[in-house]
Parts: structure tokens; C-alpha cells; sequence
């Protein structure tokens, strides 16, 4: 396995994404819906990026005193392969580390394909090929349907009370994530299961 899969929490965390073309604006996406502090800096920025909260950009390009430990990541998605590879070495002399999106071998990280669903999340990497994480990645979608997010929802609440309880613990957690529990929440909601294991606590 290259890769360890890790969910880090990136509310207020600084990345610079260097670059401002469509890859460049897809990282942005996913660390800007994670909660990410973004500058950007490319020559030519796209104008989608200003929907997007949490960015600073700086139409310029980008030089190697960007590079800062005061950054969390770097994502490198500039068109200029030079650049890439200059900035890329620098981000492993100062131990930061980087997403080269040109060439993923020379990568400390990649985000792969993302799929949520309430506080779910599904990441998918498939060794540089993407056509393989988006159709594992759509896939994948078609089991977050709106009854696994309520249940998902509930359990992350009740879950302390639950395994503090003698009557239903760590067991019942098991056995309760089933297809039958999300036919019973599409037809009945979430309310009568609600009770149900209210009353067992």
C-alpha cells in the first residue's frame, strides 16, 4: 500500500495551492469544503475560484520564497513542469508536504476522489489513474441515500449512551446498520427507531 488514508481536520489549517487552472480549482473545492485557510497563486487564476470560501489570491507567479512552513500543504498544479519541479524540491527540503498533480510519484499526498454524505466520507485513489476513483467513486454514492445519512446521524449521537448501556452496547451497533434498518427509516423515519432505542438505554 503507497498510500495511508488519514482524515485530518483542516478547519484554519493554511494550504497554498500553487496554479489556477481546473485542477488547481477541483483541490481548491475539496480543501475549501473542508474548512482550509487557501492562497492561491498563479499568473492566471479562473474566475470560479471567487465562489469559494476561505481563498486569498495572487495573480502572479509563483517564486520559491512561497514556499513556507507556515503552510500546512502545498498543492502544485501549475501548467509550468520547471516550476513544478523546483517548488516541489523545496517543499521536501523544508519538510512540507505537497501534491504534485503532474506527477503524483514525486506526491507526499494525494486527495483522490471525495464522496460525502452527512459526517460520511468515502475517499477513493486508484494509483494515478482518476477514471477508476470517479466510477468507484459514483458507485459508492448510490449507498448514501438520505436514510443512511439520518441513521448515520442518530448513531454518532447515541452512540456514547449505547455503549454505556448493559441492554445494548458495542453488539447492537453491529447489528443495527443493516438494509432492513434503512427500509424501516424510508418507511416509518427516524422517529420510531429514535424511541425504540431511547427507551432500551
Amino acid at each position: 500500500m503507497q498510500y495511508m488514508p488519514l482524515f485530518v481536520d483542516m478547519h484554519g489549517r493554511r494550504v497554498l495551492i500553487i496554479g489556477g487552472g481546473d485542477v488547481a480549482l477541483r483541490k481548491a473545492g475539496q480543501f475549501a469544503e473542508a474548512g482550509a485557510d487557501i492562497t492561491v497563486i498563479a499568473p492566471d487564476i479562473k474566475p470560479e475560484f471567487k465562489k469559494l470560501p476561505g481563498i486569498h489570491q495572487e495573480a502572479r507567479k509563483a517564486v520559491p520564497d512561497d514556499v513556507s512552513c507556515n503552510y500546512f500543504a502545498i498543492i502544485i498544479a501549475s501548467s509550468d513542469k520547471e516550476t513544478n519541479e523546483s517548488l516541489s524540491k523545496i517543499c521536501k527540503e523544508k519538510c512540507i508536504i505537497a501534491d504534485r498533480c503532474d506527477d503524483h510519484s514525486k506526491s507526499d499526498f494525494v486527495t483522490g476522489s471525495i464522496t460525502t454524505c452527512g459526517s460520511i466520507i468515502n475517499a477513493t485513489v486508484s494509483g494515478g489513474n482518476p477514471s477508476i476513483s470517479r466510477f468507484i467513486s459514483k458507485e459508492v454514492e448510490k449507498l448514501f441515500t438520505p436514510e443512511l445519512e439520518k441513521l448515520s446521524k442518530l448513531l454518532n449521537e447515541l452512540r456514547p449512551a449505547i455503549l454505556a448501556s448493559k441492554k445494548l452496547g458495542r453488539q447492537y451497533l453491529s447489528t443495527i446498520v443493516s438494509q432492513e434498518t434503512l427500509e424501516r427509516i424510508k418507511k416509518e423515519d427516524i422517529t420510531a427507531l429514535r424511541q425504540e432505542i431511547l427507551a432500551c438505554l
